[in-house]
């Protein structure tokens, strides 16, 4: 009789070993048990860029493309508009690619340069910067653009932002001697709301070649900075 004691002793402090941290019921004619959930969501901020490198050349400057949004198009002289325009007329179609620098083509094959068959170039190049950012005051995205060789006089350098996703457009000039220097420039902004989960953006540069440019090796730094708010 002991020794059974002994056994049912034994078998119940293995029971309470096995069961502890366990939730159990026992009961006739049902049972139930709890099971809670204890989940730690950090904060996390990131960036992926699609192409980290643009090289444009214009002894061979690359041909226009609408279906693309890249390459380079004729800005007929006398254009009354601005970079953004020149830029939106690009990408419309409204303006002729064009391969060669200076800007000038028989574009209607006549023999003769005619009105608009001469002007400035604009160049352009795409490519898409998807972010994250799960803080739930907001995100600010901002473009920090460093000259790193050459002086001032490239032209014209204006980057577009476009987030379709939260139907979001916001396009930047870059002044030379002004805000080429890193000065932090807001692309996108996002208060009181996270960002819907990775978020891609279409980054659009544009180099417009005014006349204003001066014959050189020029190199950019573009620096792009997403930040919890």
């Amino acid at each position: 009789m002991k020794k059974l004691f002994l056994s049912l002793s034994a078998l119940a402090l293995f029971l309470g070993l096995a069961l502890a941290g366990e939730s159990y019921n026992v009961g006739e004619d049902g049972a139930s048990v709890t099971e809670r959930i204890n989940l730690t969501i950090p904060q996390r901020v990131a960036l992926h860029l699609t192409e980290d490198e643009w090289v444009l050349d214009l002894n061979a400057p690359p041909l226009g493309n609408v279906a693309t949004g890249e390459g380079c198009f004729l800005v007929p002289k006398g254009f009354p508009g601005s970079l953004e325009d020149a830029l939106n007329a690009a990408l419309s179609g409204s303006l002729a690619p064009i391969d060669t620098y200076p800007a000038i083509r028989d574009l209607n094959g006549n023999g003769s340069i005619d009105p608009g068959e001469k002007g400035t170039l604009i160049c352009i190049n795409q490519k898409v910067l998807q972010k994250f950012c799960n803080n739930r005051e907001g995100c600010e995205l901002d473009l920090k653009v460093t000259r790193t060789l050459g002086g001032p006089t490239y032209g014209k350098l204006g980057v577009r932002d476009e987030a379709s996703g939260i139907g979001h457009t916001r396009f930047v000039e870059i002044i030379p001697d002004v805000n080429d220097n890193g000065e932090p420039l807001e692309l996108l902004k996002v208060l009181g709301s996270r960002l819907p989960g990775w978020l891609d953006d279409t980054i659009t540069e544009a180099f417009w070649f005014d006349g204003s440019e001066v014959a050189g090796t020029y190199e950019f730094n573009f620096l792009f900075q997403l930040a919890a708010l």
